[in-house]
C-alpha cells in the first residue's frame, strides 16, 4: 500500500474512524465511506447482537472500505475486558484490568490478552482500545477505577505489559489508554474538561507505564482529554496539544507508532470546539487517527475541514503524507495476520480459562470471622450504568443472582438506600442466619455502605464490592470483605463456589485502601 497511490480525499480518509447507530450499516454510513473515503470504524455494543451478526458486520465493512477507500479498515473497539467490553454475550468476556492485577500473576494477564484478541480477530475486530495505562491514584477517579491495573506505576506496568503482548503476537493492535495518564481526575473527561497538575517531573508516576509500553512495542497509543498545565502552557488538552503529543510522546519517548485520539465527541472537548476545529487541531498536534464515535455527518464534516487546512497549508503536507503512509504500513501489518476460525469465540476452553480468571482474582481483604448459616439473605442493588463508558449487565441483580444459586431469600436495594429503606431492610435480615451483601460504587454512593455497617450490629455480614474495591473502606471491620472487581454474572458464579467453600480468595488487592 503507497500513499501516493491514493487520491487526497483518501488518504485524509484514512485518518478517521466513525460509528454507525445499529447491528447493520446505515445508509448515513455507507454514502460517508463512499463519498468521504472515510476508512475506519468503531464498534460498540449497539452494533453486536451476536458473534455470528458481528463476522458478517465486520466482513461487510471491510468490502465496502476496500472498494470504496483502495485500503482495509481499521476496525476497532473497546474491549478491555470486565465493565468497557462491548462484545456479546455469546463471546468471551475477560476481567478488568483490575481484576487481573488482583490474580497476582502476569502469566494470567497475558493469557486474558490472547483470549481477547483469539476473539476479536475471528470476529473481524484488528485494534483493541486496551488496556489502560493509567495509573488510578485518585480512589475518587469517576471513570477509570478497575480499568487501570493498580495504583502505582509498578503495579500497571507489571501487568498492562504482558497484557497487551497477548494482544499483539495474536495479531490485533493494542491502543495504550490515555496519554498521558487519566488516573489522578476527579472529573469524567467524557462529561467535562478535567485538570491534572504538575511538571513533567511530578507526573513520571503516571508517564512511566507509557514509557514501558512504548519500550515494549505497544503499536497504538489513544490520548487524553485532559488539561496538563505543567507541560502545556496553552489551555488545550492533551490530544490538541504539539508539546504533548509530538514533543513529549513522539520525540522525548521515542513512540513511532499510531496515536489515536479519544473520542473527539466528548464533552471535554466538544464543549470548546466544533468537530472541523478539534480535527484539524489534533492532527497539527500530532494525532494520526482522529476517533469521532457516534455522529458520521461530523465525520464528515471533518474530512472537508481536514482538505482545507491542507489546501491552505495549516497543515504540514509533508507530516501529514508521513502520518497517512504509517496508517498504511500498520494496515498492511494487520492484513497479514493469521486469523483464528469462528469457533474459537466462546469456546468451553476459553471459558474454562475465563473461570479461573475469575476465580483466582477474588481477593479476601478484611479476614473476620463469617457463618454462612442455612438461611442466609442475599442484598443488593441492581446493576446501573456507574459511568459514562460501561456495558453494564443491566438485567443482572446480584443478589436474585446468587439466591437462585443458593435457593434462598433476596433484596434488591436502591443504589442509595434511605433511611427507611434501610430500616424495612433491617427488619427482613432478622429472620435470616447471615447477609451476604454486594456493593456497586458504595464509595459514590455511601448510603450502602451504611447499610452494611448497620446489618452487622446484629448478624454475620459479609460483603463482596461489585466494581472499585474502594467500596469496601467505608466498612465497619466486623464485616468479612472481598474484592470481585465487576458486576458481572461470572463474578456471581465464582463468589457462590467462595461462599460454598469450594474454592478460596487467591487474589491480592492492586490498591491501597
Amino acid at each position: 500500500m503507497k500513499g501516493a497511490k491514493l487520491s487526497l480525499q483518501q488518504m485524509i480518509g484514512q485518518h478517521v474512524v466513525c460509528g454507525f447507530p445499529s447491528i447493520e450499516m446505515d445508509r448515513a454510513f455507507i454514502d460517508a465511506v463512499k463519498t468521504h473515503k472515510i476508512a475506519n470504524v468503531i464498534l460498540f455494543s449497539r452494533n453486536i447482537a451476536n458473534k455470528t451478526q458481528l463476522v458478517t458486520l465486520c466482513t461487510d465493512i471491510q468490502d465496502l472500505v476496500q472498494n470504496a477507500c483502495a485500503t482495509p479498515a481499521f476496525i476497532t473497539i473497546d474491549q478491555e475486558g470486565g465493565m468497557v467490553s462491548r462484545l456479546s454475550s455469546d463471546c468471551t468476556i475477560t476481567p478488568s484490568a483490575m481484576a487481573l492485577a488482583g490474580t497476582d500473576d502476569v502469566q494470567l494477564a497475558r493469557q486474558a490478552g490472547i483470549i481477547t484478541a483469539e476473539e476479536l480477530r475471528a470476529l473481524g475486530v484488528n485494534v483493541d482500545f486496551a488496556p489502560s495505562l493509567d495509573v488510578n491514584s485518585n480512589p475518587h477517579n469517576p471513570v477509570i477505577g478497575v480499568r487501570s491495573f493498580g495504583d502505582t506505576a509498578r503495579t500497571v506496568e507489571r501487568f498492562a505489559l504482558p497484557f497487551l503482548e497477548g494482544i499483539q503476537e495474536c495479531g490485533v493492535m493494542a491502543v495504550g489508554k490515555h496519554f498521558p495518564g487519566h488516573g489522578d481526575t476527579h472529573l469524567d473527561s467524557h462529561l467535562a474538561l478535567p485538570t491534572v497538575i504538575g511538571d513533567l517531573a511530578a507526573l513520571q508516576e503516571h508517564l512511566a507505564p507509557f514509557k514501558a509500553a512504548i519500550v515494549d512495542g505497544i503499536q497504538g497509543i489513544m490520548t487524553s482529554h485532559i488539561l496538563f498545565p505543567g507541560l502545556e502552557s496553552e489551555r488545550v488538552p492533551a490530544t490538541l496539544s504539539r508539546s504533548i503529543i509530538t514533543g513529549l510522546l513522539k520525540q522525548e519517548f521515542g513512540f513511532k507508532g499510531l496515536v489515536f485520539s479519544d473520542c473527539l465527541e466528548m464533552d471535554a472537548v466538544a464543549k470548546q470546539y466544533t468537530t472541523e476545529i478539534s480535527s484539524v487541531k489534533a492532527l497539527q498536534a500530532g494525532v494520526d487517527v482522529l476517533c469521532i464515535s457516534h455522529h458520521v455527518e461530523l465525520g464528515c464534516q471533518a474530512v472537508k475541514a481536514i482538505e482545507d487546512a491542507l489546501l491552505q497549508g495549516r497543515l504540514d503536507r509533508k507530516e501529514f503524507e508521513a502520518s497517512t503512509n504509517k496508517i498504511l504500513a500498520a494496515k498492511q501489518m494487520l492484513s497479514e495476520q493469521p486469523v483464528f476460525p469462528l469457533s474459537v469465540v466462546g469456546s468451553d476452553e476459553h471459558a474454562r480459562i475465563n473461570a479461573d480468571l475469575y476465580e483466582r482474582s477474588l481477593t479476601l481483604v478484611n479476614d473476620v470471622p463469617f457463618h454462612l448459616g442455612f438461611r442466609p439473605l442475599f442484598i443488593g442493588p441492581r446493576c446501573f450504568a456507574a459511568t459514562t463508558v460501561s456495558s453494564s449487565e443491566y438485567e443482572l441483580v446480584f443478589s436474585r443472582e446468587m439466591a437462585h444459586l443458593f435457593d434462598a431469600d433476596w433484596v434488591e436495594c436502591s443504589e442509595n438506600p434511605d433511611a427507611g429503606e434501610i430500616a424495612r431492610i433491617l427488619e427482613t435480615a432478622q429472620a435470616h442466619s447471615s447477609v451476604v451483601m454486594g456493593t456497586y460504587n458504595a464509595h459514590q454512593y455511601p448510603a450502602q455502605a451504611a447499610l452494611a455497617n448497620a446489618l452487622a450490629d446484629s448478624a454475620d455480614v459479609c460483603v463482596i464490592a461489585l466494581r472499585d474495591p474502594y467500596d469496601l473502606s467505608l466498612l465497619d471491620r466486623r464485616i468479612r470483605s472481598f474484592a470481585g472487581y465487576a458486576y458481572k454474572s461470572q463474578v456471581c458464579r465464582a463468589f457462590a463456589r467462595l461462599l460454598k467453600e469450594e474454592i478460596r480468595a487467591q487474589g491480592r488487592l492492586p490498591v491501597t485502601l
